[in-house]
């Protein structure tokens, strides 16, 4: 049920089904331009993340206009910004119902009913909607991780994939991932979305496709990985010493999907699980609380993107969560670059194991600025 105003004061508020909702709506005829003021207000409203002004703006706009599809999806994402799962899984599944072949619905409402523990009902919105489109990747990855947490028996293909040393779930190529992401990106996201195309419109230097850029990143790592496979079995370097008895989170290794900044950084050194990004990966650090809790060397590190602070070399806060595209550089020092990334990728998954997400800043990386040219002279280490 859904509470509505009316505009009459003798009127009550009475909570009414969708279906009368809808009904209502019929006999109101709503201004256009008012629901579009409404629309804008909110929008930039969840850009600003006033988050209370703009579920204000998209409720007087869903008053007027409660099929609005959108609305109810953008009144969702403001809820899972303020981390209140029940309203944002209730307004993403009315998303979905006024609009069913919607991906980002879909997605958001099961990630909502994930974060409620109702997995079962997630599982069926996955299974619902790859009936329609087998091949949509992240919803695959979702079920999968799902399967995982309701202890079903998963698919030959998964198991396998997850054979490796690392307890998270694999996630999807980044390029099929990205692809799909560009879909169902939050609509709040969408005035910056045109601002970053225009910049990109707008670049004339080198520019790789995503399959050039995944073809040099995977020789890249396979690369790093042979080579560390090498240094390692010539024991050249003795073991880091580790500290033991190591308390770890409850949910240490699980995965977290697609995080956005501002997510990241509530696993910082003081948080009871310590996440960190490089190129968009997201490991969990938690095993290092020496390193990575406050107080540890790293502490700055944890709940950040640290990408460019491993290519300059230079290991401050202020170079933490600066995204840049390196692949708009020339043809050499993009590859001096990339190695240093993946060396460093490496070295991550044989300390931490696998990632356990991804950070939503690397999603559309060739939106992304070059690095600054005059702090590239500056990086060492190439």
């Amino acid at each position: 049920t859904i509470d509505i105003g009316f505009p009459s004061p003798t009127h009550p508020r009475p909570s009414i089904s969708m279906d009368t909702l809808m009904s209502l709506c019929c006999r109101r005829r709503a201004n256009p331009q008012e629901l579009e003021a409404l629309r804008n207000q909110g929008s930039a409203q969840l850009k600003k993340r006033d988050l209370d002004g703009a579920i204000e703006s998209f409720s007087k706009l869903l008053t007027l206009a409660p099929e609005d599809h959108g609305a109810w999806f953008s009144r969702s994402v403001a809820f899972r910004h303020k981390e209140d799962w029940e309203s944002s899984a209730r307004d993403a599944a009315t998303a979905l119902r006024l609009k069913p072949s919607d991906e980002r619905s879909v997605y958001a409402t099961v990630q909502a009913l994930q974060k409620l523990g109702r997995t079962d009902e997630a599982l069926k919105h996955c299974h619902d909607f790859l009936n329609i489109d087998p091949d949509n990747k992240p919803l695959v990855q979702m079920k999968k991780v799902l399967e995982g947490e309701a202890n079903k028996p998963l698919d030959q293909t998964f198991l396998s994939a997850t054979s490796s040393k690392t307890a998270a779930a694999p996630l999807a190529p980044k390029e099929e991932l990205a692809q799909k992401y560009k879909k169902w990106k939050e609509l709040e996201d969408s005035d910056d979305e045109r601002e970053r195309e225009k910049k990109a419109k707008a670049w004339k230097g080198r520019n790789p496709s995503l399959q050039e850029r995944q073809s040099l990143e995977e020789q890249m790592i396979a690369f790093c990985r042979k080579t560390a496979e090498e240094v390692e079995s010539s024991n050249l370097f003795p073991n880091v010493r580790k500290p033991e008895n190591v308390k770890l989170p409850v949910d240490y290794l699980s995965p977290v999907g697609i995080l956005t900044l501002e997510q990241l950084s509530k696993f910082n050194c003081k948080h009871t699980r310590q996440l960190v990004s490089l190129y968009g990966e997201v490991f969990d650090v938690s095993n290092r609380p020496d390193q990575y809790c406050y107080g540890g060397r790293l502490d700055y590190q944890a709940g950040t993107d640290i990408t460019w602070l491993v290519i300059s070399g230079q290991e401050a806060k202020k170079h933490c969560n600066r995204f840049f595209d390196i692949f708009k550089l020339e043809e050499q020092r993009c590859g001096a670059f990339m190695q240093i990334v993946c060396q460093k990728r490496v070295a991550f998954e044989n300390e931490f194991g696998g990632q356990v997400g991804r950070l939503e800043s690397y999603m559309d990386e060739q939106s992304l600025p070059p690095p600054p040219t005059e702090e590239i002279e500056e990086c060492k280490q190439q």
